[in-house]
């Protein structure tokens, strides 16, 4: 007679709890930096000035604008899940078309897939970040912090892949193509199951999420983070093949290395949010970030080449990085709003400061060179440094 075992000899294969959204972190930094990295190759083939290319990134914050105000209503309804799913669905067939140019020559061409895609991406943004704050109120363990660390791994890879494939010949379009096609397996995953924390519920309130005091003192905390993140992914290569004269393989290594430091940062960031205050860990990000913006403006003239330059893009990253996770755990606190409705309204100035700003900087560039955009929002970081406690003591009355 054989001899029962008492424990089975495997085990059912056991994700983190951080793995669905970070997954979808993942997904949508990949197609993104995708495209925003390769550029100067987009806009060369298609006969577009640093100007035009601010024109056409403010059509993306147009569709932005219009996308927050559906965010919440669409997500209560439909799931948060599923609406992450369809919205990643919308970026992988837009994403190719703005690189192609297909649908209309110049600037029409990039814009308009632009603005469905800014549409798409105001309101994945809600839903990604609502599954990952359910699952850290749900499961009592912090899980926000490394979710977003997969945005930045997503930015490392595509970074990094985006200067093999300008390397090897390939177009962007193809490239976002290829890449769309890998994200299937997870939109299937998404759209085939609604979130179990967010069963649709009756929405009685206005369509507009409008931000309130709580909401714009968060603004003021990470609007000098989310202006030098959208620099970096608007005008850093700008800076670094065009006014530095580097070939693309070089800049998107000092490019991945922003994206590295932000990913470090991310993934000890639940622990720094655990032993740090606010307004410490604030300060302390504000500092680094200030640090590594004037590195990257100084180090070639030192003669600190490569090394300096990615020294300084890492700390960038690793500045920024947890402005979001913060923000979107403080989110959760609103005194009289649901975590919906508080969610899609931060979202929404905060992606207008991420990528509102940016885009605006084009005539200065074309003017002064793309080494000028990264000094706007130093003055907005020194903010921080100086009253990010005061601010953060008047959110919590």
């Amino acid at each position: 007679m054989i001899p029962q075992l008492s424990r089975p000899l495997t085990r059912p294969l056991s994700l983190p709890l951080f793995a669905l959204p970070a997954s979808i972190f993942f997904a949508n930094a990949l197609l993104y930096v995708t495209l925003f990295s390769r550029l100067p190759e987009v806009t060369a083939a298609q006969g577009i000035g640093p100007s035009t290319l601010g024109l056409a990134l403010l059509a993306q914050m147009a569709g932005t604008l219009l996308g927050f105000p559906l965010a919440a209503r669409l997500i209560d309804r439909l799931g948060a899940r599923r609406v992450a799913g369809a919205t990643l669905l919308a970026a992988m067939a837009l994403l190719p078309l703005a690189a192609s140019g297909v649908m209309a020559p110049g600037l029409l061409g990039l814009a308009l897939p632009l603005f469905g895609y800014g549409v798409a991406m105001a309101i994945m943004e809600v839903a990604k970040n609502l599954i990952a704050a359910r699952i850290e109120e749900d499961s009592g363990r912090n899980v926000i912090s490394r979710s977003h660390g997969f945005w930045s791994a997503g930015l490392f890879v595509g970074a990094l892949l985006g200067g093999r494939a300008a390397d090897a010949g390939l177009s962007p379009s193809r490239e976002l193509l290829l890449l769309g096609v890998a994200c299937l397996p997870l939109i299937a995953l998404l759209l085939r199951h609604r979130d179990p924390a967010a069963p649709p519920v009756p929405d009685d309130g206005p369509r507009f999420a409008r931000p309130d005091a709580f909401v714009l003192c968060l603004l003021v905390l990470v609007a000098g983070f989310s202006v030098t993140e959208g620099v970096v992914y608007d005008w850093s290569m700008f800076y670094l093949r065009n006014t530095l004269e580097m070939d693309a393989v070089r800049a998107a290594r000092i490019y991945a290395a922003f994206t590295l430091g932000m990913f470090a940062a991310r993934m000890i960031g639940d622990g720094l949010r655990a032993r740090m205050s606010v307004p410490l860990l604030l300060r302390s990000m504000a500092i680094l970030c200030l640090t590594g913006l004037l590195l990257s403006l100084v180090a070639p003239g030192l003669g600190l080449g490569a090394f300096g330059l990615g020294a300084g893009f890492a700390m960038i990253g690793g500045g920024v990085a947890l402005a979001a996770p913060v923000a979107t755990s403080l989110a959760m606190r609103h005194p009289t709003r649901s975590p919906t409705r508080t969610m899609a309204a931060y979202s929404l100035v905060s992606l207008l400061a991420l990528f509102a700003v940016p885009p605006m900087l084009g005539s200065l560039v074309e003017a002064q060179g793309a080494a000028s955009a990264f000094t706007v929002a130093m003055p907005v970081l020194a903010v921080v440094v100086l009253f990010a406690g005061p601010i953060t003591a008047r959110m919590m009355r």
